[in-house]
């Protein structure tokens, strides 16, 4: 429908990591060739690394140039980039993360832990 409507200002983002909750997409339920999927349905298909900032920016200013199609944008990512414990580890879609995981997980980061409640900020 979108590309019939020639909806060009539409853009959808697929966070395409490979996993899913049970484990591997490709050992559950095939996917690929998921860019050509989406180009027989009429959409623009672009595809960018999902933790690199600048070519995140360089494939939305290029999704907001239309031609008449949505656009669909397949962003490569790793489930749980930089953190340990949990980079390409598909049970992290279900699983609640412990306090002291949480810790590990924002020193993996370098990002300081956020005040308690009723702590100084």
């Amino acid at each position: 429908t979108a590309a019939h409507h020639r909806l060009d200002s539409l853009t959808v983002i697929v966070d395409r990591n490979e996993l899913q909750a049970m484990g591997k997409t490709e050992d559950r339920m095939g996917v690929e060739p998921l860019a050509e999927k989406w180009k027989a349905f009429g959409w623009r298909v672009l595809e960018m690394d999902g933790p690199d900032m600048a070519d995140i920016l360089r494939v939305l200013d290029e999704a907001a140039h239309g031609d008449g199609r949505p656009v669909v944008v397949i962003a490569h990512t790793v489930k749980g980039k930089g953190v340990s414990f949990m980079e390409g580890h598909y049970f992290w879609h279900t699983r609640v993360i412990k306090p002291e995981e949480f810790a590990q997980a924002m020193a993996d980061l370098g990002e300081p832990l956020p005040a308690s409640e009723g702590e100084p900020r």
